[in-house]
């Protein structure tokens, strides 16, 4: 009985974890013709694939014996970690969005949808906390190996239905109300460059603080 418990506990969580405001906003941008959701399904493979493979690393324990091989406090991950901020900077301070461009996206394809929304799904990853809590459910069950990977299975194909649901739905949106997508999609574009640059800048300047912290001897973050 806790096993069918998990599993329905698995497609609930699953599902509510699922309605993401980055997914959402990545599928708005992918229907530029909502007669062809092909790269819009990009969005929706990206997230399972990201999940299932991060999840099964945290899950197995693959991400601890990474960690463990790695040697602890060495001063290269530091000198990376000031290398990786600085990219992040120059990039968050040159990105722009030229006032003669045409705010549309030109061509969109499935391979172009998904090496973004796998970008984003792997930031959102660690901020997944019920999926991090779904899966000490599914460690403290005790399950057999075949039930842990239904649970686990249950839980990331009902992560992407919110994100299947509105891409089919957006095939019976009537003509006269397209342009709700169009606008939507100018919005996001225009706002979301100045979202990009300061998210860019914010985690390059926590990046350098950090870094040079840590070879001070006084880093900002535990980990």
């Amino acid at each position: 009985m806790e096993v069918w418990y998990l599993f329905v506990a698995a497609s609930l969580v699953g599902f509510f974890n699922g309605i993401s405001p980055t997914g959402i906003t990545l599928l708005v941008l992918s229907l530029k013709n909502q007669k062809n959701i092909v790269p819009a399904l990009g969005v929706s493979a990206a997230f399972f694939i990201v999940f299932v493979v991060l999840g099964g690393f945290v899950y197995f324990g693959l991400a601890t014996w990474l960690q463990n091989i790695l040697p602890k406090d060495s001063t290269v991950d530091h000198i990376l970690e000031l290398i990786l901020a600085v990219a992040l900077f120059y990039f968050g301070v040159t990105i722009k969005m030229k006032a003669d461009e045409p705010k549309e996206i030109t061509q969109i394809t499935f391979g172009g949808v998904f090496i973004a929304s796998s970008t984003v799904a792997i930031l959102e990853f660690p901020l997944s906390l019920p999926y991090f809590a779904m899966l000490q459910q599914i460690h403290q069950a005790r399950l057999s190996l075949e039930n842990t990977l239904i649970a686990l299975t249950i839980f990331n194909v009902f992560h992407v239905v919110p994100l299947l649901l509105l891409t089919f739905a957006s095939l019976f949106i009537p003509e006269s109300y397209r342009w709700v997508f169009d606008w939507l999609r100018l919005k996001i574009m225009v706002l979301g460059i100045y979202l990009v640059k300061f998210l860019l800048i914010f985690l390059s300047l926590i990046g350098l603080i950090d870094g040079v912290g840590h070879l001070m001897g006084h880093p900002i973050l535990p980990f």
